[in-house]
């Protein structure tokens, strides 16, 4: 688990301040994390608590700052929502985040970076690294106006 610095020379604007009432707005209203067999959805106790924690320690004013505790119940909504919480039902059970709360979610993520940062330990770097050199295996190479996948059984140039 990486170490979370929070920065004191916060340069967040009112606009970042909104970015984070938006998301929890959201979440508090679309967003479910309880499903029951038979169909029923509904949002958790703690789902609903984080999101309004979230919105009762904003900082509206002029020059907004956040104290750690602020930025770590962001983190902690982020992650619940990140996780097994969705805001779009289709038929047949399919759930899914909607465009709107993944572009929210990147906003929340934008204002975090200017919030902390965070540290790895040499093993979890290690590790980490190994896990992305993995990943992008899986992903198409761009070069130049050329689209290719280098891994046998995945295609050829496109």
């Amino acid at each position: 688990m990486p170490t979370i610095w929070y920065r004191n020379d916060q340069k967040i604007s009112p606009g970042d301040v909104m970015k984070f009432a938006v998301y929890a707005e959201h979440v508090s209203r679309q967003c479910y994390d309880v499903f029951e067999e038979d169909g029923s959805r509904s949002r958790s106790e703690a789902l609903s608590r984080r999101a309004q924690a979230v919105s009762d320690s904003l900082d509206f004013g002029d020059e907004p700052h956040f104290l750690a505790e602020t930025t770590k119940k962001v983190l902690a909504l982020r992650d619940m929502v990140s996780g097994m919480c969705f805001d779009t039902f289709g038929e047949r059970g399919h759930m899914g985040k909607s465009m709107d709360l993944l572009g929210m979610a990147r906003d929340v993520d934008e204002v975090l970076e200017k919030l902390v940062i965070y540290h790895l330990s040499p093993e979890e770097l290690e590790e980490a690294e190994t896990e992305w050199t993995h990943e992008s295996q899986f992903y198409a190479k761009i070069e130049g106006d050329n689209l290719t996948r280098d891994e046998p059984g995945t295609g050829a140039s496109a």
